[in-house]
């Protein structure tokens, strides 16, 4: 019995052979994790298979990443750009179905075989199942098996060139993402107000209502003729010529101006008995609890100005609910700063470890969704799968964050870890089976059939990258995440992800995928209908 029979060593010799050869670069071009499914292959190829219970945890880690990292973004992303990008995939579908029916015409494939290709090429086991309940276990599974291997590896590669094809310039397109970004989530700033309202004179803040008209917060009040200003309550009461600081998003600073008083240059600044402080919430007892809930003003007679989120600033609306790792921005003298920052916290190496628990509790949700059947007219019954359970989990726990004492988020670093490490687990255990077979299954069917899995993938990917960059006017990384979505690639998507680390991808990947799951059994049935 040699080392390689012991199947936890053959996992990890596959995987650190695949890493080694993802870092090779050839023409400025490396293959990155996918390289794991050729060492995989090769294995496999040779005898050495690996147990199937590996590619289904490793796949249920990775898309349950994905979708914890997209689920707060989700339903925004879709209602921004979900119908262009739906459209793409539907593109993409209907691009696949017509090479597949026009390969089957040239080559002369039987109807199972031509199900199998499709579905293969466009690596979708759901569709699989749907060909093998048509037209049964004869034709469909050995084409899909010829076929899936470029199916991953083809679009993988296909994402890696697509930006020199394109000549697209990743870092601009960042940049450009993030100005887009920025002008849907405005940075928070202030301007300094004059009070020339005569509405507003001898009036306390709380007797104003300023709230209703924006979401702004007075911070500090500098009176005609001081020296040191002051911090702002509900009962400072305004007076003619008061100099105010108003924090808050320019559209709603222009909003309180014309409420207020005419905008002044200048600064309002405290000396040194007043500072500010960003004080980080570590501490887990106070995650969910609503700003208003701590009477900063009141109680320790500090002003808080704004949150900052995911590197996003928010207004210090008292409804605002924390969350871990929520950076409170506030003003006041310095011992009262030093107590709110021991009773929050302010911990950074708290706020990035990792329960476990919630990880497991999730992955066990999404396994229980994956044996779920929704009927469906038309399609008929639907069954998730273990992709759309753990992804349906991860988005649905991604967006509540929070049940009870479980925070459902995952910091950055432990999400990549999880999503790295599922998607290597998945692309050794499928590249062992596919070995297995794949040069037998090629003898049996001939070279017709692979030539015919290329042209349906590119074909595929090509025209939805055509369709989307230059007619949707996608923008390119969220079409990144369209294509390997449409394609319910993972290894796709972790190219896509090596090429950026912007979330764009990933959330346009998960914005898609439901989709291109119903888009992609429909096709087969038309696929059938047409042969």
């Amino acid at each position: 019995m040699s080392l390689l029979d012991n199947p936890i060593f053959l996992l990890l010799t596959i995987i650190v052979l695949g890493d080694l050869a993802g870092r090779l670069r050839l023409a400025g071009v490396a293959l990155g994790p996918s390289a794991i499914i050729f060492v995989a292959l090769a294995f496999g190829h040779i005898g050495y298979a690996l147990p199937e219970g590996i590619q289904g945890i490793g796949l249920a880690m990775f898309i349950y990443a994905v979708g914890l990292q997209a689920g707060p973004g989700f339903l925004s992303s879709f209602r921004s750009h979900g119908l262009t990008m739906a459209l793409t995939v539907v593109a993409m579908a209907t691009a696949g179905t017509l090479t597949t029916w026009l390969c089957c015409t040239l080559f002369g494939f039987n109807a199972g075989t031509g199900a199998g290709l499709l579905s293969g090429a466009m690596t979708s086991t759901p569709s699989l199942a749907v060909a093998v309940e048509s037209v049964g276990f004869e034709h469909a599974p050995a084409a899909y098996g010829v076929t899936y291997g470029f199916g991953v590896v083809g679009v993988a590669l296909f994402i890696r060139l697509l930006p020199k094809l394109l000549r697209v310039r990743l870092k601009e397109e960042e940049k450009a993402l993030s100005t887009e970004l920025s002008t849907i989530h405005p940075p928070i700033t202030f301007h300094h107000v004059e009070v020339s309202n005569p509405n507003l004179f001898g009036k306390k803040i709380a007797e104003i209502y300023l709230k209703s008209i924006a979401p702004v917060t007075l911070t500090r009040l500098l009176r005609s003729g001081a020296d040191e200003p002051v911090l702002v309550g509900a009962e400072t009461v305004l007076q003619e010529g008061d100099h105010l600081r108003v924090v808050g998003r320019p559209e709603d600073l222009a909003k309180a101006e014309l409420f207020i008083g005419k905008p002044i240059e200048g600064e309002i600044a405290f000396d040194r008995a007043l500072t500010k402080k960003a004080i980080v919430i570590s501490k887990r007892r106070f995650v969910g609890m609503s700003l208003g809930y701590f009477n900063f003003r009141e109680a320790f007679n500090v002003q808080v100005a704004r949150i900052t989120r995911n590197s996003i600033d928010l207004p210090a609306d008292a409804n605002t609910r924390l969350h871990l790792g929520d950076i409170v921005h506030a003003v006041g003298d310095e011992r009262s700063l030093r107590n709110i920052s021991r009773m929050l916290g302010n911990d950074a190496k708290v706020v990035n470890e990792i329960s476990l628990l919630p990880i497991l509790i999730g992955l066990l949700c999404g396994l229980l969704l994956a044996h779920i059947t929704i009927p469906l007219p038309v399609i008929g019954p639907l069954s998730l799968g273990t992709t759309g359970g753990t992804l349906l989990a991860g988005l649905v726990l991604g967006a509540l964050y929070q049940t009870g004492p479980l925070i459902w988020d995952v910091p950055a670093a432990g999400n990549r870890l999880i999503r790295d490490l599922g998607l290597a687990l998945f692309l050794a255990a499928v590249g062992t089976r596919a070995g297995l077979s794949f040069v037998a299954t090629l003898e049996n069917h001939g070279l017709a059939l692979l030539f015919s899995g290329v042209a349906v993938t590119l074909a595929s990917v090509a025209a939805a990258a055509a369709l989307g960059y230059w007619t949707m006017r996608i923008r390119f990384l969220r079409l990144l995440g369209v294509l390997v979505g449409g394609m319910t690639s993972a290894s796709g998507l972790a190219a896509a992800n090596s090429l950026s680390s912007t979330p764009y991808a990933p959330a346009a990947y998960a914005t898609v995928y439901p989709v291109a799951l119903i888009s992609k059994i429909l096709a087969v049935k038309i696929l059938l209908l047409l042969l």
